[in-house]
């Protein structure tokens, strides 16, 4: 490790320490994500990364004795395991020590109603992705969520990967230029052989529109990747055409969307995701073209940018080293050279949830790091935008 590496990873630990002296931890509890949920999993693991969050509470199955045996097997209270939202935000919110903030990883047509009740009791939310199933729900949760002023997170922990708040800033310093072109691809293959009998199975709630949205692939991952183009660039999506379909005929949902998009600065992009790509595991890229550079992330590769200055080689810049910026460094989260990834990544939002937490118990305003409700509702209407089009013969319909 370099000397500056040393003072930067200094800095850090430094930085981290000092906030967990300073602050309690806050009290948190989950609705979702029960026993077999990788999702459930992700969330609980990152709120612990930075031991910023007491795990105290949360509904687990519709079943109270499935509940109570998955909660009590993470090391919960059995009066602090319930079977549904209404009771844990009633009974939580009697309690002196009840939780100050909620995860919610239930299906997005679920959203709305569950965070209202939270809400209601100033409770600040952490919720997975996509933000609901209907535009109305979005556009409803984020005037609620602005009148009540708590705290909200959206886990795209996608932008929070070190080298993709790298690749941020250096859009952001002019390094690349006027951005010309943008691509970001995101192919799985996890519903190629799946069966008409068995996609109930495979699927579950996402065959269910009320649940899911109007497309199960924008809805899975054309969110994730419609929040990082707009993420790493700091442009948006003025126009999309799409085509939006199955490609297998054993699936009766969206299981592939080729997606154009003209930017606010003319710019423009393309997306791809798809379930139906044979082989494919997880294999989100960007890559972003400028007038005088341009830069390329591979989620399989997360630890290393490309970076090509016109009419230079390309440059590998990897994480944690002594070149990268503040915001990378302090998203950094072991020394340089030793692999890092998602779930740090996911951990990396937690954090900042709570830092934002604490700015609202201080009275502080806070720069919000972390996703929010805003980009929430800009995803909700980018998928129905998206699906319009695709439904008018790829027409191009504005967002």
């Amino acid at each position: 490790m370099t000397k500056k590496e040393k003072i930067a990873f200094g800095r850090l630990n430094q930085m981290r320490n000092d906030q967990i002296g300073k602050n309690k931890k806050i009290r948190i509890g989950f609705v979702g994500g029960g026993p077999n949920s990788f999702i459930g999993y992700s969330h609980r693991l990152a709120s612990r990364f930075d031991n910023r969050f007491e795990f105290v509470a949360g509904v687990f199955s519709r079943d109270i004795k499935k509940s109570i045996s998955f909660g009590q097997s993470l090391g919960l209270s059995k009066d602090r395991c319930y079977d549904n939202f209404i009771t844990m935000a009633k009974k939580e919110s009697q309690r002196g020590d009840g939780i100050e903030a909620v995860g919610v990883m239930t299906p997005s047509g679920d959203h709305y109603k569950i965070i209202r009740e939270f809400v209601a009791n100033k409770v600040h939310i952490i919720c997975d992705k996509p933000l609901t199933a209907t535009i109305k729900d979005a556009v409803r949760l984020e005037k609620l969520i602005k009148k009540s002023k708590v705290i909200f997170a959206l886990t795209h922990n996608y932008s929070a990967y070190p080298m993709l708040r790298e690749a941020k800033e250096i859009v952001a310093n002019g390094s690349i230029g006027k951005i010309n072109l943008i691509n970001v691809e995101y192919p799985q293959g996890y519903t190629v052989g799946v069966k008409r009998k068995d996609q109930k199975n495979t699927l579950k709630w996402r065959l269910d529109k009320r649940m899911a949205g109007p497309s199960m692939i924008l809805a899975e991952i054309g969110t994730h990747a419609y929040h990082l183009m707009r993420y790493v660039t700091n442009l948006e999506v003025k126009e999309v055409a799409a085509e939006v379909n199955s490609i297998s005929s054993e699936v009766t949902v969206d299981d592939n969307a080729f997606l154009i998009v003209r930017m606010n600065n003319n710019a423009r992009g393309s997306i791809w995701v798809s379930s139906a790509a044979t082989g494919g595991e997880n294999g989100l890229k960007i890559r972003v073209y400028g007038t005088n550079g341009a830069l390329e992330w591979f989620q399989d590769d997360p630890n290393n940018l490309k970076f090509t200055e016109l009419n230079k080689p390309t440059q590998i810049i990897t994480r944690a080293s002594s070149t990268v910026s503040e915001f990378s460094i302090r998203s950094s989260r072991i020394a340089a050279g030793h692999p890092e990834g998602f779930f740090e990544a996911f951990a990396n939002i937690y954090t900042e949830f709570a830092d934002s937490i604490i700015d609202y118990k201080k009275n502080k305003k806070s720069k919000l790091i972390h996703p929010s409700i805003q980009d929430g509702v800009k995803g909700i209407k980018f998928i129905f935008a998206a699906k319009k089009s695709s439904n008018l013969n790829s027409k191009w319909i504005k967002i």
